[in-house]
């Protein structure tokens, strides 16, 4: 969103909270300008803005000094800092304005600077010519079709108007300002707008350009389509497909036939025998999101220490459909929708059930990217670890007769750690249902032999009572199923399974 934004800018203004300072997000952006400065030094400028100055507490000077000596850390120098002299580096100096928000304070200032860089850049444009202007993102609406995000760069875009944006056109139906209202006059310069009349969804950041006519807009993207090479029409092909509401049963056919082909089971271990695909279908409510919920998603697997890859087996936008659900069962995917796409209807949420194909729809990034933390973790092979619960040594062994009529040992314990349980434990780790306790023997540190490890507790009495537990400092009775080579000396240890799986 950031990248197909900052076609659009000619002057972006770096917000820093004035008690948080320079953070992780801060810095993508300044990266961001200084790589578009790095290829086109007059493209683009930054001013500063020091936010929050009302919070009570905040010293102005401290914080704007603090700042400021942040940024001289990633080479932006401001005109304060410069005022002394000094080389003002490679992408020279920057103005900075303390504002808030709440009270107003130093907004009037900001705009006042942003008037002055716009002067010092020459920014200008022609009203007379064709409208031009980058699509910032683009989605479908029920009722309405395509609708695209834009700020016009040059010229005036009208209602009416015959638009092309890559090998995408249509001619503009609704035209409409930031607050969906619709624009009384043409869309000027600079103007954030709103159009409704595409035929296909345009990418996120690709020009868009007027036409003087149908014919004209035809020609030109008959033109840029054969100027595709293969690579880049299937390319094309493919992110079309991906964009629009409907093909997602094109996209079922294609994937099923790969698996027909190569086998799912092939498809699932290609690569390293060790890596994990975990595979997921994505819904966004425009193209913008459903590439940045991809992106963020996939970068799940590359930022895991672990070998696996987040495999985007469909992505559309709109609400979720029958198709996707039948594209998450055939690719055993959990489907995540972002934004507001809207619900499934009842059929759709009917088969998912009926699948067992889990939707997860969220409007935060954040919540998403934790919730698909813990869906993917399920893809993942356990380990089994061990839990050692208690330890007891023997203090005697006295040998009784049981139901049967058959004489077994009891060993008279002392509970020397933990606590010893007959057959469950008190519960497992986060709150799992208690874990099947086992038993094992050691004599002078040393495991008696493999096959008789994993015993269990056929008696646990203290004083007279069979007892579920003991805790450490109190005696009781043992009995083993099918083990009565208990000594005098001998250690007990009671022990659980269970499964762990690992933090992605």
């Amino acid at each position: 969103m950031r990248q197909s934004g900052s076609s659009a800018t000619d002057v972006i203004v770096l917000v820093v909270a004035a008690d948080d300072g320079v953070s992780p997000q801060t810095i993508e952006i300044i990266n961001m300008y200084k790589s578009i400065a790095r290829l086109q030094p007059t493209s683009i400028s930054l001013v500063v803005s020091v936010t929050k100055i009302d919070k009570p507490g905040i010293d102005i000077d401290e914080s704007v000094m603090r700042i400021e000596n942040q940024l001289i850390e990633h080479e932006i120098y401001t005109e304060n800092v410069l005022s002394g002299g000094g080389d003002d580096g490679e992408f020279g100096s920057c103005q900075l304005f303390p504002v808030s928000g709440v009270t107003g304070d130093g907004v009037d200032d900001l705009i006042e600077g942003l008037a002055l860089q716009a002067e010092i850049m020459d920014l200008r444009a022609d009203e007379d010519a064709n409208g031009e202007g980058i699509v910032i993102d683009a989605r479908m609406e029920k009722g309405l079709g395509v609708v695209a995000d834009c700020v016009i760069r040059w010229g005036c875009v009208n209602k009416g108007d015959f638009v092309v944006s890559g090998t995408n056109g249509g001619r503009v139906k609704f035209l409409n300002d930031v607050g969906n209202k619709p624009l009384k006059s043409k869309a000027r310069p600079s103007q954030p707008v709103r159009i409704v009349g595409f035929k296909t969804l345009p990418k996120a950041g690709d020009p868009i350009v007027c036409a003087n006519s149908e014919d004209e807009a035809k020609e030109l993207i008959r033109l840029r389509e054969s100027e595709l090479s293969n690579e880049e029409r299937a390319e094309f092909e493919s992110d079309v497909e991906l964009q629009i509401t409907g093909t997602a049963a094109k996209n079922n056919m294609m994937m099923q036939n790969a698996r027909n082909e190569t086998g799912f089971d092939d498809l699932e271990g290609m690569g390293n025998s060790e890596t994990v695909r975990i595979p997921v279908v994505i819904k966004a409510d425009s193209h913008g999101s459903l590439e940045a919920v991809r992106d963020a998603l996939v970068s799940i697997g590359t930022d895991s220490k672990l070998d696996i890859i987040i495999d985007p087996v469909e992505m559309s936008t709109g609400v979720v459909t029958s198709s996707d659900v039948d594209m998450a069962r055939i690719s055993e995917a959990a489907i995540f929708a972002f934004g507001k796409v809207g619900t499934a209807d009842k059929e759709t949420k009917n088969l998912a059930e009926t699948d067992g194909v889990s939707i997860r729809s969220h409007d935060i990034i954040y919540r998403l990217l934790e919730d698909a933390k813990e869906v993917f973790a399920k893809y993942l092979p356990v380990t089994i670890v061990e839990k050692i619960h208690g330890k007891g040594k023997v203090q005697a062994v006295f040998d009784v007769t049981d139901s049967k009529k058959q004489s077994v040992s009891i060993a008279g314990l002392r509970v020397t750690d933990g606590n010893l349980f007959k057959a469950k434990s008190s519960g497992g780790s986060d709150g799992q249902e208690p874990l099947s306790c086992f038993y094992r023997v050691l004599r002078n540190g040393k495991l008696l032999s493999e096959d008789v490890e994993k015993l269990s507790a056929s008696s646990l009495r203290k004083v007279k009572e069979d007892v579920d537990s003991v805790r450490k400092g109190e005696e009781c009775g043992l009995g083993l199923t099918g083990f009565n080579d208990l000594e005098e000396g001998d250690v007990v240890e009671c022990y659980s399974l269970e499964e762990q799986i690992p933090d992605i």
